[in-house]
């Protein structure tokens, strides 16, 4: 019989997973719970084989069922589906706070069905069905928050949810919900508040300053990037996750008042101290790895400012039969050229590389 999958939630998220796994396996049958409208347009797509508007009815035949709502949404849905999933059935989420949804799956859903916390570590700066993408889980960082016996106790029904995820690209790491939360809190929900801080300060400080934002480039733009997120995304995020985020602002706030005590002392002990440790947590960042993937080999590649330059690239490692995971493009001086990373799984990979793309007449090296 074939897999069965529900996904409630057809928008950029579900939607893409959708068109993944149907991609992956055109048996697999892949029904979308959200309104008649984006149904009608998930199916145009070919996201979905069927839609349903009611969720209850749907799950009651889903081998796995997949909760692609924002975080409040989530946990209604749950609780709503709950009694009518099958025993035998996995149900998983995607909702970047985990340990909310995954208490009240404890406490919702029956024995005989498995819960396991998903977050992909992936998006785009658009929404919806018709931006959807079968490969936006591609080389995805993708975090499970299984309870801590489900591989043993589930085990069957654990291996089923993984490789219906790997079916989409994306690769797969394991950890608890509260160290999920813990983790996000630090390096992605306070950089987020402190993004969009940054930006308003500038922005009161044009008051009196028009020239402001005209310094502003460099550093500033680098660390206020994301500032420009949609608060609707993310007023979810910091409610669900309220407590892990208080805790790391409250650090914060302390650091911060250390460094007023030093500035109005005009003693710098503490400050120097700050930038020392700094300097040396940093140099622990991976720069060859996104999220927590296992580190992929780079190369970089300079390539004069033409049109067609990239294709050239990426045709030369294809004929090479060499899998590119990963391509940033790190700086560009217009009417000169640019340098780009390449990520490849392996040394070896990385190695044969760099071989071919010098041979095609590209500067290429590893570092």
């Amino acid at each position: 019989m074939p897999l069965q999958v529900v996904i409630i939630g057809t928008g950029l998220m579900g939607g893409s997973m959708g068109l993944a796994l149907r991609a992956a396996d055109s048996s697999t049958v892949v029904i979308g719970v959200d309104s008649e409208e984006v149904l009608s347009l998930a199916l145009a797509r070919g996201a979905i084989s069927e839609g349903s508007l009611v969720a209850s009815s749907a799950v009651s035949r889903a081998d796995l069922v997949i909760i692609a709502t924002p975080p409040s949404v989530a946990l209604a849905v749950l609780e709503e589906i709950a009694p009518f999933v099958p025993p035998g059935a996995v149900v998983t989420d995607m909702s970047s706070v985990k340990r909310p949804i995954a208490i009240a799956a404890q406490q919702w859903l029956g024995k005989n069905v498995l819960f396991v916390g998903g977050h992909p570590m992936t998006g785009s700066e658009k929404s919806g069905i018709k931006h959807a993408n079968s490969l936006l889980f591609e080389n995805a960082t993708y975090v499970l928050c299984p309870h801590e016996q489900a591989h043993m106790e589930s085990p069957e029904q654990y291996k089923l949810l993984t490789e219906v995820l790997g079916q989409s690209g994306a690769r797969i790491i394991v950890m608890s919900a509260t160290k999920h939360d813990r983790i996000a809190a630090c390096v992605s929900h306070i950089p987020q508040i402190l993004s969009v801080l940054l930006v308003n300060l500038a922005g009161k400080a044009r008051l009196r300053d028009p020239e402001v934002l005209l310094l502003a480039a460099g550093g500033f733009r680098d660390m206020t990037r994301i500032a420009s997120s949609p608060f609707q995304m993310w007023r979810d995020i910091l409610e669900s996750n309220e407590d892990e985020i208080v805790g790391a602002l409250n650090i914060l706030q302390s650091q911060i008042e250390e460094v007023k005590t030093d500035l109005i002392s005009g003693d710098l002990t503490l400050m120097r101290g700050q930038f020392q440790d700094a300097e040396q947590t940093r140099d622990f960042i991976p720069t060859d790895r996104k999220g927590f993937l296992k580190p992929l080999a780079d190369v970089f590649v300079f390539t004069s400012d033409r049109p067609g330059a990239l294709v050239d690239i990426t045709s030369s490692l294809f004929q090479a039969k060499l899998n590119i995971k990963d391509i940033e493009l790190l700086r560009i001086r217009e009417g000169t050229g640019g340098t780009f990373r390449l990520g490849f799984d392996s040394l070896l990979d990385a190695k044969q590389a760099v071989d071919v793309l010098n041979l095609a007449g590209f500067s290429a090296y590893q570092l």
